[in-house]
């Protein structure tokens, strides 16, 4: 095969990222105005998009030479790329004639690139020359910027440079550094002014809070629209040193940690009080998920006064380089206020530097604050202070009202003082004080609110008639505070069916994947009853985000969107939506549902229920094949954010449900998948028809749910219910008295870290159902109590292993439903002394790459991760914690004396732990007297950033793992070493160049990632394509020539409960098959599900593959437990849908399709066989004497049969 030079490979990047380049290249990274116009100089055929801004920007259009030989040049629509074959240096001039004189000012240049090479090493010199004409050009400044690899960015100087009213012709000369090419879009020369974050006006100026010794803004002619104010800065704690330079203030502190600045200015009394937006700008070292910075912001007028005003954080993304950063909160200005403080606090690594901050008002309080009044406020907020890890919260609603005096002076007493050390302080005025009042329902100001921590309101204090009762308050908020009453919600008015189509239907639920809202729990639709506006978390294969049911017409067709455009493509993940309705009917009635849609497959719940949904024989009149022609071949994101190819699954057909309805209310939920493309219409058509097929007039429908209290809805909606056990790692063993324990309060997701406003509690009823894996109750319980709160529930003794699920709901006093919610639950688990024995044979590992930092937070308390895998029988950590941390030492002796097996991790998903050999020496031997397991850098083929590349320079990975091999061989004769994981080894060179270089010499097995979306096949690969799993790997050593001899991990992989139609029932499946199927391979030496262990609504991250409380929790015991370590015998079941095996003398059977049959299995009938379900439900199995046979009925869901002896041998205490 001819090989392909770099510079073609070169190329193809450069195409195949112009489009998003050229996209992004339109946001100019400075704020336009008419009053300081900005020079942008443009290099390409078309310009930069600057619609609406001719009189803020001008721009020129320029050209590129160069003089050097082997250079070339190619100019495209929005950019210039130079080329060079391969590594070195080489120059490139260009030249922008001016059309207008420019303003004689000071300017700050940014240059527009991206290139290949090093980004440390390719460090580029711009000179910039400008004069009246070519013969007569002067250099007027050098900058040093550096690049950030294949990422176009603008770069700016920090530097200003000038220009002349004669000035005429501009030119950039660059020289440096580069791989293969350089591709210019465009440079900027834009005017201070411009880089502030915000544009002031007259009536509304910007304040910018200048340091340096002679920072730009303060030597500067007055601008309309901005106040610049001078100020000082004094180190705090940690810092060991501060340097005030012309422009900036740096803060040192030896390596990483955490330090403090504190920055004064002298206010002008032109500033008005208000509501003001806050920015800082500042760069720093350090990872950047460690170093969000915390600004303390006091006000007052002396520096003798100042009172806490705000508490905002903020964090810059791109490590040493200036950003302006807002806060999200604001801070407030107080009539009378003269001196600001801000104090800054954060981790770091070596560094802080400030360069400024800005001010920028939001909204003014108005003139109804007397001086005297805002000296009250102030001397209460001067008793505020910073709270960590508080548990309750108060916020002061600030107006114009009655008994102020009395409510600020308690607030400001000596009494109050002491509650402020564990009460933080939100001090709000104007709308904001008043949209949070409306929140709640409070009609009078000033008012003071207290909350928990999960924003549940604990009560409000308004009009207080002494200073006491202010006190008392803040001491006990459910006693000395009111609660007010909930918003009063109304609900839609019912509708009449006309022509068989109701009004409207309620849609939502959108999700990637096929299991839609069932991740959320157990056969989470049968208790679905949405309402409008209801929020809820749209999953998508990486991340997601909150959204709301909302109403959906018919159109003129008759068909409902429930997305107008799918915002991406869902080709390979597949997609969900549903569409709700509540019907009425006066008497019994007996109704057709016909039903088409633009997608795949559909199914029905009435009242919770599910029905049969079969071909309609007779679709209505012009339905024909809903939705477009799909492609064959779809594209589509997977969980690593990697594009994979998908088949086009077919459309469905028209399908038909038969309802039949009791007199009364009823909900009908459907749900629709998908498998659009970006930008298509998901939708659905559906016709209510009687037995003859005509179309039904006179049912009532309605979109809120009839039979809820709608005010109590919406508070009760935003509750995110907790369930656990009182058990260790929330895992019950068989006869244990179940004792619940429910926090059934709002609690963060990654997608909603806080709620606009406290919830205020009501008393209900909170009913529980207890149900098994197969949905039969085992017990029911209510209790009466305010909510939101925390309550707890004692079951009856559990007898038998699996699942249980617990499904809560919320009830008013008088009956009337509240709100359900999806099923939480736990696993009753037997024993695991017999995996314990067979641990060296066992190949069943949990994955969590910071076990030691927090592998214990979504349980209720310290050590339950290391109590997790002991009673689930696993006892081993694919993973601890990046490099070998001193206060994680003591968690690695107590692995050791439990017998737990964790690998050590060099890296993790850091691109530069460890990386310097000696560092590395150093923690191979700290952990290698813990460990004999050890692995690098977290799937180090898929990285692509910048930042990354110095590490995966193929020559420098193989010294790395070389000396990493060396090292751990050498600390023990027992040391096992995976390097770093890979996820498409197939794909691309890397893998293969470092292969060339002999990486598998320094290699003990091949860490693969996969997470499959297919159910396993016995003798076939896991994986979801040909570049994954071994056989990417097996590709590459093929295409060298050579033979692979090494064994395989899967170091990483997860049942996707997104992946299946059931959601949690099919990742309980899943789970069973592929530790099925890794026992069943040779060639790995273990499986590793990603955070099985892990509690997603405690945690706050809603992953689906993590398993904790979920039913695939207990199909991980189950299989752990009977066939993981077992000696393997393939089984030929002459039907390609059925896989069978044997473990040891357990048999595992099951359907590779969605039929129901049953399975002839010959039995000794002289011994007693138990049958076990996915999750661990046991009974007894009845062998025909005469015959021998026993029939097993089987299904997706995998069972296992073996005799009762061994069951017990297996799961024994």
């Amino acid at each position: 095969m001819r090989r392909v030079s770099a510079m073609v490979i070169a190329l193809f990047a450069i195409a195949a990222l112009c489009l998003a380049h050229a996209d992004n290249a339109a946001t100019l990274p400075i704020q336009t105005s008419s009053s300081w116009p900005a020079l942008l100089l443009d290099l390409g055929g078309e310009s930069m998009a600057t619609a609406g801004k001719a009189d803020a920007i001008q721009v020129i259009q320029g050209a590129a030479s160069t003089q050097e030989a082997g250079i070339s040049l190619r100019a495209d629509n929005s950019e210039v790329t130079v080329l060079h074959p391969g590594f070195g240096s080489w120059k490139v001039d260009f030249r922008f004639p001016l059309t207008a004189a420019p303003p004689a000012t000071a300017y700050r240049f940014w240059a527009r690139w991206r290139q290949g090479g090093e980004p440390d090493v390719c460090v580029q010199t711009f000179e910039i020359w400008a004069g009246p004409d070519a013969d007569h050009l002067q250099q007027r400044a050098t900058y040093q910027l550096k690049p950030k690899g294949w990422e176009s960015a603008w770069i700016s100087s920090q530097s200003l440079v000038s220009l002349k009213a004669d000035d005429k012709l501009i030119e950039i000369r660059d020289s440096g550094a580069g791989h293969d090419a350089k591709v210019f879009d465009a440079f900027l020369l834009a005017p201070p002014l411009a880089t502030l974050p915000v544009n002031g006006t007259v009536e509304n100026p910007a304040v910018l809070l200048e340091l340096g010794k002679s920072p730009v803004f303060a030597g500067m002619a007055a601008q309309p629209g901005l106040r610049v104010l001078a100020g000082g800065a004094q180190a705090g704690p940690g810092a060991e040193s501060l340097l005030t330079e012309t422009d900036e203030v740096q803060v040192f502190h030896q390596g990483f940690g955490a330090w403090q600045a504190d920055f004064r200015f002298q206010l002008d009394p032109s500033i008005k009080p208000g509501r003001y937006r806050f920015f800082a700008r500042y760069k720093s070292g350090g990872e950047v998920s460690q170093v969000t910075q915390r600004f303390v912001v006091k006000a007052g007028a002396s520096p003798e006064q100042m009172a806490n005003r705000a508490e905002l954080t903020t964090l810059n993304n791109t490590p040493w380089e200036y950003q302006w950063l807002q806060a999200e909160d604001m801070l407030t200005l107080l009539p009378g206020d003269r001196w600001l403080e801000i104090n800054n606090s954060g981790q770091a690594d070596g560094a802080k530097v400030f360069d400024g901050f800005v001010l920028k008002m939001d909204a003014g309080i108005g003139n109804w604050m007397s001086a005297e009044q805002a000296r009250a406020r102030n001397r209460f907020l001067a008793l505020t202070q910073p709270v960590s890890n508080p548990k309750r919260y108060l916020y002061v609603l600030d107006g114009k009202g009655e008994n102020d005096k009395l409510l600020f002076a308690g607030l400001a007493s000596a009494q109050a003082k002491t509650q402020y050390a564990q009460l933080p302080v939100s001090y709000l005025i104007g709308e904001q004080a008043e949209t949070l009042a409306n929140r709640l329902n409070i009609s009078q100001f000033p008012a003071a609110v207290i909350s928990d921590d999960h924003h549940t309101l604990l009560g409000v204090l308004s009009r207080p008639k002494s200073e006491t009762e202010v006190v008392q308050f803040l001491a006990e908020p459910e006693k000395a505070g009111g609660m007010p009453t909930p918003t009063v919600a109304v609900a839609d008015k019912a509708t009449t069916m006309q022509h068989g189509m109701p009004a409207a239907w309620l849609v939502g639920g959108v999700q990637d994947g096929l299991a839609g809202m069932s991740v959320a729990g157990l056969d989470s639709e049968s208790v679905l009853r949405p309402n409008p506006g209801q929020a809820y978390l749209s999953l998508q294969m990486m991340g997601g985000e909150m959204k709301t049911w909302q109403p959906a017409q018919p159109q003129l067709d008759g068909s409902v969107d429930i997305l107008k455009s799918t915002p991406h493509a869902y080709g390979w993940s597949r997609g969900t939506g549903y569409a709700q309705l509540y019907l009425h009917t006066g008497q019994a009635t007996q109704a057709w549902l016909h039903l088409t849609q633009s997608g795949i497959k559909t199914a029905v719940w009435l009242d919770g229920k599910t029905l049969e949904v079969v071909d309609d024989p007779r679709p209505p009149a012009g339905w024909g094949t809903a939705g477009e022609r799909i492609k064959t071949l779809l594209k589509g994101l997977k969980t690593e954010g990697l594009t994979a190819t998908a088949v086009a699954e077919q459309h469905e057909t028209p399908r038909m449900a038969k309802l039949e309805l009791a007199p009364g209310w009823h909900s009908l939920l459907l749900k629709l998948a998908m498998q659009h493309d970006e930008g298509q219409r998901f939708f659905f058509k559906a016709l209510f028809t009687d037995s003859q097929g005509q179309a039904i007039n006179g049912l009532q429908t309605q979109l809120d749910d009839p039979t809820v209290n709608p005010a109590l809805n919406r508070i009760a909606s935003q509750i995110r219910p907790l369930i656990r056990v009182d058990a260790p790692a929330n895992l019950p063993h068989p006869g244990d008295r179940i004792k619940l324990k429910l926090d059934m309060r709002w609690h963060p997701i990654l997608e909603q870290t806080r709620l606009p406003a406290p919830l205020p509690r009501f008393k209900a009823k909170l009913l529980l159902r207890l149900l098994d894996y197969n949905g039969k109750q085992i017990g029911q319980r209510e209790v009466h109590d305010l909510f939101p709160g925390q309550v707890e529930i004692d079951f009856d003794r559990i007898e038998l292993p699996g699942y249980y699920a617990v499904y809560p709901s919320l009830h008013a006093e008088d009956g009337q439903l509240i709100m359900n919610y999806p099923a939480d639950g736990f696993s009753v688990v037997a024993g695991a002394a017999e995996q314990k024995q067979r641990l060296a044979d066992k190949k069943l590992w949990n994955n969590d790459y910071y076990a030691l930092a927090d592998g214990d937070k979504s349980f209720s308390q310290t050590g339950d991760y290391f109590s997790w895998l002991q009673r689930m029988g696993i006892f081993n950590s694919y993973g601890s914690y990046p490099g070998f941390d001193a206060q994680y030492r003591a968690k690695w002796e107590q692995a050791k004396q439990s017998g737990l097996q964790v690998f050590a991790d060099s890296a993790g998903d850091s691109h530069w732990l460890n990386d310097k050999p000696e560092d590395g020496r150093r923690f191979i031997d700290a952990a290698a007297g813990y460990s004999r397991y050890f692995k690098s850098s977290n799937e180090i083929d898929i990285r692509h950033e910048p930042e990354w590349q110095k590490l995966r320079e193929p020559a420098h990975w193989l010294e790395r793992a070389k000396s990493e091999y060396q090292r751990i061989h050498q600390a023990r004769k027992d040391g096992h070493y995976v390097g770093g994981s890979l996820v498409r080894p197939a794909e691309g060179d890397w893998f293969k160049q470092v292969l060339q270089l002999g990486l598998d010499r320094y290699q003990d097995a091949w860490d693969v990632h996969a997470y499959p979306q297919k159910s396993p096949r016995f003798g076939q690969p896991l994986g979801n394509g040909e570049t994954e799993d071994e056989r990417g790997v097996l590709a590459v050593y093929a295409g060298l020539g050579k033979k692979n001899t090494l064994p395989f991990w899967l170091g990483e992989t997860g049942a996707k409960a997104m992946h299946g139609f059931s959601g949690r029932r099919w990742q309980a499946e899943q789970v069973a098959k592929m530790i099925a199927w890794v026992n069943s391979r040779r060639d790995y030496l273990g499986l590793a599900f990603c955070i099985a262990h892990e509690y997603d609504q405690a945690y706050g991250r809603i992953w689906d593959y993590s398993m904790g409380h979920k039913p695939g929790e207990a199909a991980l015991y189950t299989a752990g437990a009977l066939i993981d370590g077992l000696p393997y015998q393939a089984v030929d079941t002459r039907d390609a849908a059925i896989q069978a095996a044997k473990f040891g003398s357990t048999f595992m059977v099951w359907r590779d399709d969605a039929a129901v049959s049953e399975w002839p299995l010959r039995l000794d009938p002289g011994k007693t066989w138990v049958m076990v379900d996915v999750v661990g439900n046991n009974q007894a199995l009845t062998v025909d004497a005469t015959s021998g046979n026993a029939n097993i009925p089987i299904s997706a869901s995998p069972v296992y049969v073996l005799p009762k002896t061994d069951y017990e041998r297996l799961t024994r205490n």
